[in-house]
């Protein structure tokens, strides 16, 4: 009767453990809506160009069923490398440890870091080009 307990419980790891969803942590203080506070993308040789200071924005708002909306402005006067305009994405994102992946065709950022202290999201500082690309965006608490 051993052996036969030994494989019922290896039955059960395997169907609780591999049940083909994607490993999403669940955490309800990041759902809601957040607001750019620090948006600046690299420049070619320009040292880059500030989207927050020019009026621009990007908001994205985090549901509780793992689907997020997003809008972006990019104003007309500055010279960005994105197209100028309001742009809107919808898409589904995932939580692992601290970071959040999205999938959107086409959303600015792929990875954002939730920070669980400050409420933030912010970018992953990877400097491609000169100064590095920086979003920083903070919850919005009513």
């Amino acid at each position: 009767m051993y052996p036969f307990k030994k494989y019922l419980l290896l039955l059960l790891f395997l169907f609780v453990g591999c049940n083909g969803e994607q490993p999403t942590e669940t955490n309800q203080e990041l759902f809601g809506l957040y607001k750019s506070s620090t948006f600046i993308e690299p420049g070619s040789s320009d040292g880059g160009v500030d989207i927050q200071s020019s009026g621009g924005y990007l908001n994205i708002t985090l549901n509780d069923n793992y689907e997020f909306t997003a809008e972006l402005y990019i104003p007309v006067s500055i010279n960005s490398n994105y197209a100028e305009g309001l742009w809107n994405y919808e898409g589904k994102y995932s939580l692992k440890a601290d970071t959040l992946e999205f999938t959107a065709q086409y959303f600015i950022a792929k990875y954002l870091r939730w920070n669980k202290q400050s409420k933030h999201l912010e970018s992953f500082e990877v400097p491609p080009r000169g100064r590095p690309f920086k979003i920083i965006l903070d919850k919005y608490l009513k």
